[in-house]
């Protein structure tokens, strides 16, 4: 699977949007409405009129140009990447944007003495199917 980490302790994130950076500092920018609130973001169609309004120095009342950068947060750590998968088909709808991350376990021996104990369970299992 490419991620080369023995061990692995399988993450899952979610994507968080903070706003507030300056434009030099930010990833990208979103319109957000005001007047309500609510501040919720301009649709394309929207953002391409409040783009054009913000070139020609009009004043646009209601909303705002708000500059934001994306970073991952931990939601939930997994034995397994089966168990992240399973985490985010049942929670996934109160997640937004995802991803299974894998962390390393280097020198973590409190990690690695649980995760091989769970593992021999299973084998002697497996064991005990094969010998019927």
């Amino acid at each position: 699977d490419n991620r080369i980490t023995d061990q692995p302790m399988f993450i899952v994130q979610r994507k968080v949007r903070d706003y507030g950076y300056d434009s030099e500092h930010s990833d990208d920018y979103e319109w957000l409405e005001t007047e309500s609130g609510d501040y919720c973001a301009a649709d394309e169609r929207q953002t391409r009129i409040l783009d054009k309004m913000d070139e020609q120095r009009r004043d646009i009342k209601g909303w705002t140009k708000a500059y934001y950068r994306d970073r991952w947060e931990f939601v939930t750590a997994c034995f397994t990447e089966q168990g992240c998968k399973d985490y985010i088909r049942w929670n996934g709808h109160n997640l937004g944007e995802t991803r299974i991350y894998a962390e390393g376990s280097y020198r973590n021996l409190e990690y690695q003495t649980v995760r091989n104990y769970l593992l021999s369970l299973t084998e002697e299992i497996t064991k005990e199917e094969a010998n019927g």
